[in-house]
């Protein structure tokens, strides 16, 4: 079975902590610590990001970048890009999967996405400018 917008809906609302809401063509989620990602629907992949900081932020890109190529590995199932929201460039977490997975790998895909964001920001931050830093 593909899944669409409308199952995936129906199965994130179902964990307790989180908040969903439609936003056009995705979903925004958000978990119990405040932490906010988006998930889109294909035709074969389900894409589940989050934004880190902007590259506007970030003191050294070449070096961050070198330590992201060289880390981002050790914290899995999630990946690091480059995308730009509202014309400006950001550092996103993702994670993809088919959208065929099952129920329970796409909960799990979320979770650790979630986790995940917390371990990349204490592993960079230190790229990032001192007024960036909240």
């Amino acid at each position: 079975m593909t899944r669409g917008i409308d199952s995936l809906k129906l199965l994130v609302e179902s964990q307790q902590d989180w908040v969903v809401e439609t936003e056009g063509d995705c979903l925004s989620l958000s978990n119990d610590e405040g932490i906010d990602a988006f998930a889109y629907v294909g035709d074969q992949q389900i894409i589940i990001e989050s934004a880190l900081f902007a590259a506007d932020s970030v003191a050294d890109k070449a070096a961050l970048n070198d330590l992201i190529l060289r880390t981002h590995q050790l914290l899995s199932l999630t990946a690091i890009s480059i995308k730009q929201i509202d014309g400006q460039d950001y550092y996103i977490a993702f994670g993809a999967l088919s959208s065929d997975s099952k129920d329970s790998v796409i909960i799990q895909e979320i979770e650790t996405l979630f986790s995940n964001i917390n371990d990349f920001l204490d592993l960079y931050g230190e790229y990032l400018k001192q007024e960036s830093i909240a």
